[in-house]
């Protein structure tokens, strides 16, 4: 009968679900169920897409609010800014536990440096602003409509002067927007310089041996890349001008050579495009297999985009000829950021403040201000040594570098040691109620101690312990380690811990050969007189005792002596703030046994006016949830079979402290 009502309702299916096909399938319905069903699906992945990309803005975001560690490799050594006995020394050193960590060509900003060398670093503008777009447009705007005779020579001179001068308004093409109201100017100013009829540098160069009209050749450039720039010039003598420079270009008139962009002589590919997108004047490029690209002599901005997050290097070429046939990106800014710097910065390395070079600070203010979110600090391993690292934090407000710390002379690992109390469920603690019987009752065997009618109230009110947790605490990174100890007091104030004295002696079992066992000799006394055995009796020269009885360890404090490990998240983890997950293993008296918790706690200092350095506050919080787990002789397990429960038993709590880094 079942079966064939299960038939039923299967035939009832099938003929509902064709029905509803057809149904969807009929002629006026653009959209069966069927092909809706794909488009549902279709649009959930699409939602899959959108949300992946949402996690990799978030991820950026996140990313430029962390520290920037920029590493100056030392020549003729082999250690970066990816050795990780390095990366964690150094994270522990600034206690930035999530730093991100580059090559020292990344802070080589040549490119984005202002013409005007009378600007102070930290007034270093670092990235050309939009405004500059319509100071441009409005330079050529005023000029485009005059007429050659609408001014005489010596007024075309000065004009094309004025707007040459406004080109320093775009200092460094890094975007594609800079490119065509720079190229209108170029127009203009190669237009102004015609009709001033001054064929004289700086308006007329030889680019190799051939003397050109230098800004028609500079919009020519340009448009080589992007011819449609072209269009953007209406005069037609202008429009000529540009063309027969880009024709000559396209021809192979004027010398060209080779961009580099290898490291230590070699280059990958799948590496570099990986790091980096490479601009060439606002329009992106990549190497050839060797990491090369062609260049034209004249004005080329050169910038590399990490596409992690940030910025590397910027460079601007400005050449009329060349000596060398190739320009090596990569080895240049390492002369200059790495050996140079390295030389200035260990010259007198023990000063906090090391005099620096004018243009490598207006780096560093450059690469600061790209970076507006995050702190940026200097690392150089002396002599190659990953552990014995100096480091300088660069000053936004003073424009200057601080010494962080030098060498070996930080220990990189941070302590902190707290006192905390609270209140703890521990299952597996066992005491009774100390009467004056308690004696008298000791020569009962455990399980008579163990009766239900007489401990299991005192039982469930034991449960409740006052925990004094001494701890102390080592950090290294994200890596926490501690070892303490804690004295648990019973919370009824008429309770004690009770539990056998542990004899000394081997673990085993008796009567299995091998060495005898005292785990299960108690400690114990007599409770009467004991008799020497006569000579001629049973066991001679022995001594017999009417009585003897057990002897109870009671105390009032329990001890747990322990040790444990875990990772603390967070900005601060490094000197061990924030939250954190733990684990622990202690050795328990009272019961005998061990315990073992997993922890979830929160360290924060508190708002101590001048508290830094080492030396800092804390105040923290911690939950923790395990069990205990009595072994060998212990009255726990003998309770446990008396009263027929798991002498595993749970354990949790919650303790709040006070303490100080270290």
């Amino acid at each position: 009968m079942l079966f064939r009502l299960v038939l039923v309702l299967m035939s009832l299916w099938t003929i509902g679900s064709f029905s509803s096909v057809a149904s969807a399938s009929a002629p006026g319905d653009p959209v069966p169920e069927v092909l809706a069903g794909k488009k549902d699906r279709k649009t959930k992945e699409e939602k899959t897409e959108e949300q992946k990309k949402a996690e990799e803005e978030a991820l950026k975001k996140k990313r430029e609010l962390l520290a920037r560690v920029i590493v100056l490799e030392v020549p003729g050594t082999s250690v970066g800014h990816t050795d990780e006995t390095l990366v964690m020394n150094v994270r522990s050193r600034i206690s930035r536990t999530e730093a991100m960590f580059f090559p020292e060509v990344d802070v080589y900003q040549n490119g984005r440096k202002l013409p005007d060398r009378t600007v102070a670093p930290p007034q270093q503008p670092a990235i050309v602003p939009d405004s500059a777009i319509d100071q441009l447009n409005s330079a050529v705007a005023a000029v485009e409509p005059l007429t050659w005779d609408s001014l005489d020579a010596n007024q075309w001179a000065v004009r094309a002067h004025s707007l040459r001068a406004v080109t320093d308004e775009a200092w460094f093409i890094d975007r594609v927007e800079l490119r065509e109201p720079l190229f209108r100017l170029y127009a203009q100013i190669g237009r102004a310089a015609e009709y001033a009829n001054t064929p004289t540098p700086p308006f007329y160069v030889n680019i190799g041996n051939i003397p050109v009209p230098y800004y028609w050749y500079l919009a020519a450039l340009l448009a080589n890349q992007d011819p449609s720039l072209m269009q953007s010039v209406t005069d037609q003598e202008t429009l000529g001008g540009i063309k027969y420079q880009l024709q000559q270009i396209r021809n192979g008139a004027y010398p060209s050579y080779k961009g580099d962009f290898q490291r230590d002589n070699s280059y990958s590919s799948e590496d570099f495009t990986k790091t980096y997108e490479l601009f060439v004047n606002g329009i992106p490029m990549e190497p050839d297999g060797r990491g090369q690209i062609d260049l034209f002599l004249g004005v080329t901005d050169v910038y590399l985009k990490r596409k992690d997050t940030g910025h590397g290097l910027t460079e601007r070429l400005t050449a009329n000829s060349i000596d060398d046939k190739t320009y090596f990106f990569m080895e240049m800014a390492r002369k200059r950021i790495g050996a140079d710097f390295i030389d200035q910065l260990m010259l007198n390395k023990n000063d906090c403040m090391p005099d620096i070079d004018g243009d490598i600070l207006a780096y560093l203010a450059i690469y600061q201000k790209m970076h507006s979110k995050a702190d940026i600090f200097i690392a150089i391993p002396e002599n190659g040594n990953p552990n014995q690292v100096w480091i300088w934090r660069y000053m936004r407000d003073s424009g200057q570098l601080k010494l962080v710390g030098g060498g070996p002379d930080n220990f990189p690992v941070r302590f902190a040691f707290l006192f905390s109390s609270g209140i703890l469920f521990n299952g597996a603690a066992y005491s009774v109620e100390v009467d004056n019987n308690l004696e008298d009752e000791s020569s009962l065997a455990p399980k008579d101690l163990a009766r239900r009618d007489r401990i299991s109230e005192s039982l469930d009110r034991n449960k409740a312990v006052i925990p004094f947790d001494f701890e102390l605490r080592g950090h290294f990174n994200r890596l926490m380690v501690n070892f303490g100890a804690e004295w648990g007091l019973a919370a009824g104030s008429d309770e004690n811990f009770v539990e056998y004295f542990q004899t000394p002696g081997k673990q085993g079992k008796p009567n299995q050969g091998g060495d005898k066992t005292y785990n299960d000799v108690g400690a114990v006394k007599g409770l009467a007189s004991c008799k020497q055995n006569p000579e001629d009796g049973k066991n001679p020269g022995k001594y017999t005792c009417d009585k003897i009885a057990d002897v109870y360890n009671i105390r009032r404090f329990n001890r747990d002596i322990y040790l444990g490990a875990g990772v603390v998240l967070g900005p601060n983890a490094g000197i061990g703030f924030g939250p954190r997950f733990a684990w622990q293993w202690g050795w328990v008296n009272m019961p005998h046994g061990y315990q073992t918790t997993l922890h979830f706690g929160y360290a924060w200092q508190p708002p101590v006016p001048q508290a830094g350095g080492r030396v800092r506050p804390l105040i923290d919080f911690d939950i923790r949830g395990g069990v205990g787990i009595p072994v060998r002789r212990s009255l726990r397990i003998e309770a446990a079979e008396a009263l027929d429960e798991s002498r595993v038993q749970p354990v949790f709590g919650a303790n709040l402290g006070i303490g100080l880094t270290f």
